[in-house]
């Protein structure tokens, strides 16, 4: 199956996340949302959002002389690749410490909580988990799948 990699710097999905509240916007539109603790100039908003362009993650479209920029990809979407990407490249045997560390830096309501816990006991139970770090080559000597087995 092919994986569809999200690859958007911290600064293009800052670009991303203005264009997703507003539903569409012009460069100016864009630029007046940008945090100016940034001190980003419009000419870097300019740059940012051609490189989204060619990322296929914005169309544009000429309105009289300025252009109109409107998301090709939904906030849900992008937010599920990020955390497939995440999820790909830590060990499986940290993937609970990633879930938990997430969970305690999050601002959770009760509605939230009452949603992850029926994630949780809907969650398949496998027996145990192993190291995957080193899976293609076979010569795993992680330190931590040896405390796991120990401890």
């Amino acid at each position: 199956m092919n994986e569809v990699e999200f690859n958007v710097s911290n600064a293009e999905l800052i670009v991303m996340r203005v264009i997703w509240s507003l539903g569409e916007a012009r460069v100016d539109e864009i630029y007046a949302q940008i945090p100016q603790e940034l001190e980003w100039s419009l000419a870097t908003v300019k740059t940012l959002l051609g490189r989204l362009v060619k990322k296929e993650m914005l169309s544009t479209e000429k309105e009289g002389r300025k252009f109109v920029y409107r998301p090709l990809m939904e906030e849900c979407t992008a937010i599920n690749l990020m955390a497939d990407g995440l999820i790909q490249k830590v060990c499986e045997t940290k993937h609970v410490n990633v879930l938990q560390e997430m969970i305690e830096k999050s601002t959770l309501t009760a509605k939230d909580i009452e949603l992850l816990q029926e994630s949780l006991n809907a969650k398949e139970v496998v027996g145990q988990k192993h190291c995957n770090c080193l899976e293609t080559s076979g010569l795993c000597a992680c330190k931590h799948e040896h405390e796991q087995i120990s401890a």
